[in-house]
């Protein structure tokens, strides 16, 4: 599970800023967390703020973080990390800063990060928190490693300085625990860009085999469907087994079954249904490896093209233990305002981004907020009470993070 992320200077954010996923003492919605013996740990947060404010860049911030780590030198020519437009604040020449600290497998927790600068890795470093401290496994200045043991590290003595360690070391030393916890924590965390067009086609046409070969999955996908579109009655695959579908240039049409006004059954191929429909189908994978194997989700602009109850119905499936038997974590940029509520989210859950005149963004939590008293100023230090309209306060710009939009006139002159 993710306890905190922090990075610097990526994209619109030049100050380090944190998503803090540690629950703070709020007594609220204590069913919304995760409780362990070292960290309770929230399982949803929500990202509002302005078009432009900086939601998508925390998300891809992440995103590239993953890349970096997972991606080796020697693929780069053939990997998705797009150098472009990363660096928003070079005056000083300051590197990329990313961080995580993560709760792993045996309930062991790390922090791992590194600053990148120009395509060179400047520093990275990984450390366990054993008995409330930290202790190193390996830092790296450039290319000059060291670790708290040196197995293994004369076979590293040409890293590259484009090529993270944790990268290499891990298909080094395979028995390793430390690497690989982090390793693994990264391979099995998601991001989902659903505000690109072409990341929504991928998604849109991308069908898991497993539709064909395991009938209990297909039963608990139309399960899953059924739960918001009760008209659905089964699921058509043709061809129905993966031999055949060898043979068909591994092409799977895939049609949803509806009982007609007649009472009879009638077959609607799947790129005829509603857009909601479509995309939680393409989504019930992702959704289903988060919530059982305890993943990292993040998605930007989850709520597009469904109705926010929908949302809500996605949002409840994370809070509710019964259906997040593994705990997993939802992680996502939204507009949608009908479930900003007390009813829905924790103070500490709710996120904000808001970006300056010098085009500098910054995010912040509702639970560390403070509202500006009658005078205008915060001498008062309060904060958002649980009872406040969330949504509503929001959309009047008392939390800040909306856009600022002024009046447009249209020329009466004929062009």
């Amino acid at each position: 599970m993710l306890i905190r992320f922090s990075f610097k200077n990526f994209k619109s954010f030049k100050d380090e800023n944190v998503l803090d996923m540690e629950a703070t003492s709020l007594k609220e919605h204590e069913y919304n967390l995760v409780k362990t013996d070292q960290v309770n740990l929230l399982k949803v947060a929500a990202i509002y703020g302005a078009n432009a404010s900086g939601k998508t860049n925390v998300l891809q911030a992440f995103d590239y973080m993953k890349k970096r780590i997972l991606v080796s030198d020697d693929s780069k020519k053939n990997s998705p990390i797009d150098e472009d437009n990363v660096y928003s604040f070079m005056i000083n020449n300051e590197p990329i800063s990313l961080e995580v600290e993560i709760l792993a497998k045996n309930s062991k927790i790390y922090k791992y990060g590194f600053d990148v600068l120009k395509d060179s890795i400047v520093s990275e470093w990984l450390y366990i928190k054993k008995i409330n401290k930290f202790y190193m496994v390996f830092e790296r200045e450039k290319n000059n490693v060291t670790m708290k043991s040196n197995n293994k590290i004369s076979e590293l003595a040409n890293i590259d300085e484009r090529t993270l360690f944790l990268n290499i070391y891990s298909k080094i030393d395979k028995d390793n625990e430390d690497f690989n916890n982090v390793y693994d924590w990264f391979v099995n965390a998601n991001y989902l860009d659903l505000g690109n067009p072409r990341f929504e086609d991928f998604i849109n046409t991308r069908i898991s085999l497993k539709i064909l070969s395991d009938e209990k999955y297909k039963k608990e996908l139309l399960r899953f469907i059924k739960t918001f579109d009760s008209g659905i009655e089964g699921i058509k695959t043709t061809p129905n087994s993966l031999e055949e579908v060898q043979n068909n240039n591994r092409v799977v049409k895939v049609e949803l079954i509806h009982r007609g006004d007649d009472n009879e059954l009638k077959a609607l191929p799947l790129e005829l249904e509603s857009n909601g429909t479509r995309k939680m189908f393409h989504l019930f994978d992702f959704f289903m490896d988060a919530l059982r194997n305890g993943m990292v989700l993040f998605i930007d602009e989850l709520d597009a093209k469904l109705h926010p109850l929908l949302t809500r119905y996605i949002i409840n499936l994370f809070h509710n233990s019964e259906t997040n038997i593994g705990n997993g974590q939802l992680i996502y940029s939204t507009h949608d305002t009908v479930n900003l509520n007390k009813e829905t989210f924790r103070r500490d859950e709710i996120w904000f981004t808001e970006k300056n005149r010098d085009g500098v963004s910054e995010m912040y939590a509702l639970s560390d907020y403070i509202l500006d008293d009658e005078d205008g100023n915060n001498k008062s230090i309060k904060k958002v009470r649980n009872d406040a309209t969330y949504n509503k306060d929001y959309l009047t710009g008392r939390y800040g993070a909306i856009p600022v939009l002024e009046e447009f006139q249209i020329s009466h002159e004929k062009q």
